[in-house]
């Protein structure tokens, strides 16, 4: 480890800022930094005035509306940025790159059917598949945009406090990441990136450039970073999970009384926890929790369970200060009025300035539910693996209600979650049970509370492959790394 060196770090996204300052990569990075310069919007919102604090801190304007500004400019960066973002070498599993450029293809055909929106995909498309065939193309577009499109909306920050190391959360490959890494190359700035959640490694396309550092959770990330995006395995170190630290301390988590207070639970019901998905690929969670809810009333559940339903954070996301999602979150309202044996747990959302920021005693609660639950039933989500590090029996969700045609789209399709990457080694685990249709719902419901020791051999196998080394201590040895 390096002390005393200057550290960088812009921040946009309330998921962003969780990973890196509410677990002890940011604890460490503070203790052993001369200077920590955050880069965020609204930098004077009270909900940063805690890392604030500290003397070693500064908190200067992330410049976003110049960011997208910049972005918005040049159609010819867009065509590169959108082409790169369905590239990916195909001489290994990209069936998530597939699969989302498919998407887009679907949904951009029904909405654009000129000449020129043919010419447009005709060149996209070109790009795409000679991309994924040949890596001289990749690195071609790759390094297209890092000579042509490096703004300096930044650079009299990085004048004025000349840092050592620049540290993102992506490859570039999030909305102005890339604007970073490529002015912080130009300065000679050491780029640093802690890759944010286990599928970005396959779901994010391909890098806008490669960082000099790059920290994975596991190996099974590095592999696909290396196969899939050409970065050279010398620029990887796989670090474990620093968010998921504090699921190791039992201490840490609220015990059953006390989760049992917080959330008003009649403590002789034991939990059944069901964690939505974001609304904006799937519409279905109120149907979900409905055909759970029924069955308590009509025994085809037993009756010592209450169902919590935990609220996705972006369905608090706004828009003109109105709520996109109101529909849906009435619907839920609506369930709760009706079953007493539905808990609504929403999420504390602490500023606007951020989106999905949420406070510490979030991720505590999170985890204490997640302990104190009997079955965990989610769609597609890391819940999975954190549901395994408690070795609590989990359901997965492959299937969807009935969906209006004003809510038709092709990424509201269940099955390309269902073949992605990632997804697909969860699938193969066994730790998991997987429900296709809505029939067979209820009676694996059952099975797995009535045999919870049934699949612990495969959330044992998510547990060892999916949360990687350092487990409990993974926050300290990622701040090391990035100061090595």
């Amino acid at each position: 480890m390096i002390k005393n060196l200057k550290i960088i770090i812009p921040i946009n996204e309330g998921i962003s800022f969780r990973y890196i300052f509410q677990t002890d990569i940011f604890k460490s990075l503070q203790k052993n930094s001369s200077l920590i310069i955050i880069l965020a919007k609204n930098k004077n919102d009270t909900f940063y005035d805690n890392i604030r604090s500290y003397p070693n801190v500064i908190i200067e304007d992330y410049r976003e509306n110049e960011c997208e500004d910049y972005i918005k400019s040049s159609k010819i960066h867009n065509l590169f940025r959108l082409a790169r973002s369905f590239i990916q070498n195909n001489k290994y599993d990209i069936a998530t790159t597939i699969g989302h450029h498919k998407i887009f293809l679907s949904d951009y055909k029904k909405k654009h059917n000129k000449f020129y929106h043919k010419l447009f995909l005709f060149v996209l498309n070109l790009l795409i598949y000679t991309g994924r065939s040949i890596k001289f193309i990749r690195k071609l577009i790759q390094r297209f945009e890092n000579f042509l499109y490096t703004p300096k909306i930044h650079s009299d920050i990085f004048e004025k406090y000349k840092p050592d190391i620049l540290l993102v959360t992506s490859l570039g490959t999030f909305d102005y990441d890339q604007l970073f890494i490529r002015q912080a190359k130009r300065k000679k700035v050491k780029t640093v990136s802690v890759i944010l959640s286990w599928d970005n490694s396959t779901t994010r396309g391909y890098p806008s450039s490669v960082c000099d550092l790059i920290i994975t959770w596991t190996d099974i990330m590095k592999k696909e970073l290396v196969d899939h995006n050409d970065i050279p395995e010398s620029k990887i170190i796989v670090g474990g999970v620093a968010h998921y630290d504090k699921y190791f301390d039992k201490n840490y988590l609220y015990s059953r009384n006390e989760l049992y207070e917080y959330l008003n639970i009649d403590k002789n019901l034991d939990i059944i926890f069901f964690a939505t998905k974001s609304p904006n690929c799937y519409i279905s969670n109120p149907y979900i929790s409905k055909l759970i809810l029924e069955e308590f009333d009509n025994g085809g559940l037993p009756n010592n369970y209450q169902l919590i339903v935990r609220m996705h954070p972006i369905f608090y996301r706004r828009k003109k200060n109105e709520l996109v999602f109101s529909n849906f979150i009435n619907e839920f309202e609506d369930l709760s009025k009706k079953y007493d044996r539905l808990t609504l747990n929403q999420p504390l959302i602490e500023t606007d300035s951020l989106n999905y920021s949420m406070p510490d005693s979030e991720i505590k609660l999170l985890a204490s539910i997640l302990f104190h639950s009997k079955l965990v039933i989610n769609v597609f989500s890391t819940l999975n693996i954190e549901a395994s590090i408690f070795d609590t029996p989990i359901i997965n969700i492959s299937f969807e209600g009935e969906i209006e045609e004003k809510y038709k789209k092709a990424r509201l399709n269940i099955n390309q979650d269902l073949n992605e990457t990632h997804n697909q080694r969860i699938v193969k685990s066994d730790g998991v049970e997987m429900v296709y249709n809505s029939d067979k719902l209820i009676s694996s419901i059952n099975n797995e509370l009535n045999n919870p020791e049934k699949r612990k051999i495969g959330r044992k196998y998510i547990l060892d492959n999916e949360v990687g080394p350092n487990k409990g201590f993974a926050g300290e040895k990622i701040a090391d790394l990035i100061l090595s």
